[in-house]
């Protein structure tokens, strides 16, 4: 049997040589686009080959494929066929369902200071004036740079019968030359690792108008941090491919955003982005050779603008992009745009802010000292490493409650069960240990009667094969709850090296901030439960949603916040967890089931 890898969804599937990529996607129950059946007339069941050994190209796949597509190892599902394990990935055109995406955070009224200005020209000397005269006038005016290739937007807009000009600027230059009246936007950028999510701001009134999500296209090339960085590192243009399968993606969404409220391009005049430093490096094409090799360091750390274009981002001619600084080598600008919106610094009490991905970050904050670290958490809350693991996508677990000897589960959007996601893995652990089906240390109890043998080995079903939504049992087994123990151990283990690194207890704890997409939808109580949060009570703990695309959004149109979001990168103490005494064994403590 094959392992087949389908991503952006993280299912995987066993299946025999020779089966098509069509029928792997139907045995793991994601829905794709195939009008004609499978029988390669259509061509919408696109596919992007990754790694394994596949069928040779076909003649209805020349036909239905463009050249472009052919040099970029495109090829159709129904039409090709796997020998060997692999990794394929599916473009968005192709799936008939989208994975879920967590797209809201906390907002705050601010005040708009946004880093851009505009000013309304209208005067008869602008009948048939010329747009070189124009710009030299404009520079003289403004005391500040015009580019030259506003040139041809200065020429459509004097073309105009009302001759009337909208001239948007920053403190450096002229960013985008509009038809009088034309409202400016801003794009804010949440880049995770698995994950991004963007939003759109009308820039003079501060409202949200558009957001999108997609999964981070990086992942075809690993689903966390290190195997990017060493992606990168083990391939000549590694960094440079990364780099540009991120903007492809993100030029993808800008475009859907942009259609969802009919704004053109040259009306998005800034940008702020946010994403952890590997994240960072990578978007704006630099090494993250140091951030895989001790002692672990950012190349970049201070806060920086870098023009849009410059990168291949398809914003206005002069639009900048913002980036808020980064802490240190895995704590990068989204966990200092969370801290923003949360206002986690100006709380008065003991505050723990955490955001979970597959990389988390936390900050502990204790009368006036800031201590932060950063927590290898890896992709197991996002479904891979698990069996039966998909991501957040209909059909998928995301509740389960034991309740006798009965097994409830709550599926996305109520479809029946294809796979298990991160806070349905996390709630049945949970209810297993509660159940007392496994022991503390995640091993189950044997001679059981609810458990199954599989393969020789105990497992829990959850849903019998009849009532699974691709006819194949869904259960979960000791090697499933040791994925879990690993990731919620690098969570609690990087709370408990900063507590004593301020010299305090959980008890100590007033306020604790749970953010990021799994943040909001897992369950506090069974978080507890297992470990993975200290035992405090259950009020002191709050979810905040995407709070680092909140805290983009919030520096997209004040630039006061920035500056902030600078002061704030200077008083963080950052903790690196390898390095601290006795590590490995809090890290084995909180392995434990509690």
């Amino acid at each position: 049997m094959l392992q087949v890898i389908l991503e952006p969804l993280g299912s995987r599937v066993q299946v025999k040589p020779g089966v098509t990529l069509l029928e792997c996607a139907q045995k793991a129950g994601i829905e794709i686009n195939a009008v004609c059946g499978g029988n390669g007339t259509c061509g919408m069941c696109k596919v992007i080959r990754m790694q394994g050994d596949f069928s040779p190209l076909g003649s209805a796949e020349k036909d239905l494929l463009e050249m472009g597509e052919l040099g970029q190892e495109m090829r159709l599902a129904c039409q090709t066929r796997v020998y060997s394990d692999a990794r394929v990935q599916f473009p968005p055109e192709s799936l008939a369902t989208l994975q879920r995406l967590q797209l809201e955070g906390q907002e705050t009224n601010i005040q708009l200071e946004p880093a851009v200005k505009f000013i309304d020209l209208e005067s008869p000397q602008l009948a048939g004036a010329d747009p070189r005269q124009m710009l030299a006038w404009l520079e003289q005016k403004l005391q500040i740079q015009v580019q030259s290739d506003l040139l041809a937007w200065v020429e459509t807009c004097l073309e105009s019968p009302l001759r009337k000009l909208r001239i948007v600027y920053n403190n450096r230059q002229v960013i985008s030359v509009l038809p009088s009246g034309t409202r400016i936007f801003g794009l804010a950028v949440d880049i995770g690792t698995t994950k991004v999510a963007a939003y759109l701001v009308d820039l003079e009134s501060g409202q949200t108008v558009a957001s999108a999500g997609i999964t981070n296209p990086q992942i075809a090339f690993g689903e966390d941090v290190i195997s990017r960085i060493e992606y990168s590192d083990s391939h000549p243009q590694g960094g440079r491919q990364l780099q540009r399968v991120l903007l492809d993606g993100l030029n993808e969404l800008l475009a859907n955003l942009c259609h969802q409220v009919g704004v053109r391009p040259e009306q998005l005049v800034d940008a702020v982005m946010v994403g952890n430093t590997a994240m960072h490096h990578l978007l704006v094409g630099c090494s993250v050779h140091s951030l895989g090799t001790a002692p672990y360091k950012a190349a970049i750390k201070d806060a920086m603008s870098l023009p849009a274009s410059q990168i291949g981002l398809q914003l206005a001619p002069g639009a900048e992009i913002y980036l808020p600084p980064n802490i240190a080598g895995f704590v990068g600008g989204d966990h200092v745009a969370m801290l923003l919106a949360t206002r986690s610094t100006e709380f008065a009490e003991t505050v723990v802010a955490l955001d979970i991905g597959t990389n988390t970050e936390i900050s502990l904050v204790h009368r006036g000292r800031h201590f932060a670290c950063s927590c290898a958490s890896g992709p197991a809350f996002e479904g891979a490493h698990i069996r039966e693991g998909i991501r957040a996508i209909p059909g998928a677990i995301e509740r389960v409650l034991l309740k006798g000897e009965k097994v409830q589960i709550h599926t996305v959007q109520g479809k029946p069960a294809i796979g298990i996601c991160g806070s349905g893995i996390l709630d049945a652990v949970a209810e297993l240990r509660q159940a007392d089906l496994i022991d503390r240390r995640g091993a189950f109890r044997k001679g059981n009667p609810r458990l199954s043998l599989r393969h020789g080995k105990p497992a829990f079903v959850l849903v019998p094969a009849q009532k699974s939504g691709h006819g194949r049992e869904i259960s979960i087994n000791r090697q499933d709850i040791n994925e879990i123990q690993l990731a919620k151990a690098a969570i609690r283990s990087g709370v408990e090296v900063l507590l004593r690194e301020a010299g305090i207890n959980a008890e100590d704890i007033e306020i604790f901030l749970v953010a990021g997409a799994f943040g909001s939808y897992l369950d506090l109580r069974n978080a507890v439960r297992i470990g993975m949060f200290p035992p405090i009570p259950l009020e002191r703990y709050r979810q905040v949603g995407n709070a680092a695309g909140a805290g983009a959004r919030q520096m997209l149109i004040s630039t006061r916040l920035r500056t902030s979001a600078e002061h704030l990168g200077d008083k963080i103490e950052y903790v690196e967890l390898t390095t601290v005494s006795g590590y490995t064994d809090i890290f084995m403590d909180a392995i434990q089931l509690d």
